[in-house]
């Protein structure tokens, strides 16, 4: 006979409980070009691949650039590796592999002339750098006062407004990625008073041609369309005698 026992099966923790699905690579993928990339959807496979072949030849482009400058001095290609794994310091490096003396050409040889040249080239992009973020935050400071009110009569968060700006125009526009979404946005914006006044005009013209349909179903026997003055006898019938106050009004 076989003995009873009180013991119960065990239950297995989370029965029952469907495990959380891991994404595909095809899904990570994605996510990751959608927080990447302004305007890249999966579901639009054309424009999708569209710009990523666009980016890809963008890549291969500036790796040619640096290889042929690489192949032009090989030196700076020890210097930027030095660089990039932290080995040394940018002064470092270019002291190390082109001499601490390679900045100090003498006057009037074509490596002097090539220095003073790259110096130039330097400041003037330092002062037109320092004068763009001058002009900015002279605008910025006579801006924001506008945009405030624009915001609050819209009922918008500016920041949150500001940030749609930057994400869905200017930082697409600035880097060139020009899609079919910006571009409808931009014509809409170019074209919003035209269309507003091609839709008064057509409106007028359809408010008018109901206005003459209706004038000639209403016509009377004396040729005189109700709608110019002309009153029916149905009407003489229908219209109520003048109260007193409005008598006294006209008197």
């Amino acid at each position: 006979m076989e003995k009873e026992t009180n013991e119960k099966p065990a239950v297995q923790e989370n029965a029952g409980v469907e495990k959380e699905r891991k994404p595909t690579n095809k899904e990570r993928f994605n996510s990751m070009m959608m927080a990447k990339m302004e305007g890249y959807n999966p579901e639009d496979e054309e424009s999708s691949y569209g710009m990523l072949i666009e980016i890809y030849n963008k890549n291969e482009e500036q790796k040619k650039i640096l290889s042929d400058a690489i192949n032009r001095d090989p030196r700076l290609a020890s210097v930027l590796s030095d660089i990039v794994s932290g080995k040394r310091s940018s002064g470092n490096a270019l002291v190390r592999y082109y001499g601490r003396d390679f900045l100090s050409a003498e006057e009037g040889t074509p490596e002097y002339e090539d220095i003073a040249s790259a110096e130039e080239e330097r400041k003037k992009e330092a002062e037109e750098l320092a004068a763009r973020e001058n002009e900015y935050k002279k605008n910025i400071d006579e801006s924001t006062p506008i945009i405030e009110q624009f915001c609050n009569e819209k009922g918008y968060n500016p920041d949150d407004f500001l940030n749609d700006i930057w994400d869905k125009i200017a930082s697409p526009i600035l880097s060139g990625r020009y899609t079919t979404e910006l571009l409808a946005m931009i014509d809409k914006a170019f074209n919003y008073d035209t269309d507003v006044s091609d839709a008064m005009k057509a409106g007028e013209v359809k408010g008018r041609n109901e206005n003459v349909h209706k004038m000639r179903k209403d016509q009377i026997g004396d040729g005189m369309p109700t709608g110019l003055g002309a009153v029916t006898q149905e009407t003489k019938k229908k219209s109520k005698p003048k109260s007193f106050l409005q008598l006294a009004s006209e008197a």
